[in-house]
């Protein structure tokens, strides 16, 4: 028997103390009994901040947790969350693979994804449409080059950029922090050659300008967003990991846009910037104690990202 998931967040809302009911939800990562299991099968086995990865015989499983991150810590979890962002980068890594090469195979349940097992490269590509984010803040207190992109005067908070521009960051282990980094220093240290760099950055403008076509006709603007990349045996450069997720990405509603700009008001924000909003209200960016999230806040997380993946799948998500 399945049950929409719009039905299970409804039902968690309406009991929000049932400790059961929430934790029957929620699949926070793999057990010890797990982890031996596969070491015993031969996988190789990686914990990253959300997803765990499988890797045998050239082939990856990437499984989706309900782990919440923020401010490169672990916040709480969200009831089926894994299953939402499983879904939406399945869509995207298809949709992608029409105009780049990616490492997507198949799903595997409503939480893996199949994927070819390469050799990542160890850079974060950020690529961003709008002022918005940690950009944003630089730009505010007088920094005109970010990430060795310079950036002109009379920029608005929230504004488009004059075009896409790339600001990579390193790629640090599961909860340390990425590093601002630029294209010249990551050739220098040997991350990537010259000829990948533009390679990479190229698929990543094109999956970008695909991504912002297609949230467009949703009615979302795709603001900025990461992606990761990495390496074929013979030294082919194929887009890998998550894509244009709300966990990867800030989506802004296109409709209500224009009218808040006009009003210095910040965009209406379909991504976890209320979980980061509720955090930093509550005195939290990243160090000391994490605050309690209450239970209401994670549910509205989940509901907005439950609309994404159904706006773009067209049809509802079951469990």
């Amino acid at each position: 028997m399945t049950t929409l998931l719009s039905e299970v967040y409804q039902s968690i809302l309406s009991s929000p103390l049932d400790d059961h009911l929430w934790s029957s939800h929620i699949w926070q990562g793999p057990s010890p009994v797990d982890l031996a299991l596969w070491h015993s099968q031969g996988f190789a086995v990686y914990q990253g901040k959300i997803r765990t990865v499988l890797s045998r015989d050239g082939r990856i499983q990437m499984l989706h947790s309900d782990r919440l991150t923020a401010f490169d810590r672990l916040i709480d979890h969200v009831p089926l969350k894994g299953v939402i962002l499983a879904s939406i980068s399945k869509f995207w890594l298809e949709e992608a693979a029409k105009i780049v090469p990616t490492h997507f195979i198949e799903t595997l349940g409503s939480r893996a994804l199949i994927t070819e097992s390469l050799e990542p490269i160890k850079a974060e590509v950020v690529v961003r449409g709008y002022l918005a984010g940690s950009i944003l803040r630089a730009y505010a207190v007088g920094e005109r080059v970010f990430c060795g992109v310079r950036l002109p005067e009379g920029l608005k908070p929230f504004g488009r950029l004059p075009e896409p521009i790339i600001t990579p960051t390193t790629k640090a282990a599961a909860f340390e922090h990425d590093e601002n980094t630029t294209a010249a220093e990551l050739i220098r240290r040997n991350v990537c050659t010259q000829k990948e760099w533009d390679t990479l950055s190229a698929m990543a403008f094109k999956v970008f300008e695909l991504g912002t076509k297609i949230y467009a006709e949703k009615g979302w603007l795709l603001v900025d967003t990461k992606y990761e990349f990495g390496r074929t045996s013979d030294g082919t450069i194929k887009l890998i990991d998550e894509v244009h997720t709300p966990d990867s990405s800030r989506l802004w509603n296109i409709a209500s846009y224009q009218n808040r700009m006009q009003k210095n008001e910040p965009p209406e924000m379909l991504d976890k910037e209320n979980v980061r909003r509720w955090l930093l209200d509550h005195g939290f960016s990243g160090h000391g104690d994490v605050p309690a999230v209450p239970r209401s806040i994670l549910i509205e997380l989940a509901q907005i990202y439950l609309l994404v993946a159904e706006t773009l799948i067209g049809k509802p998500l079951t469990t």
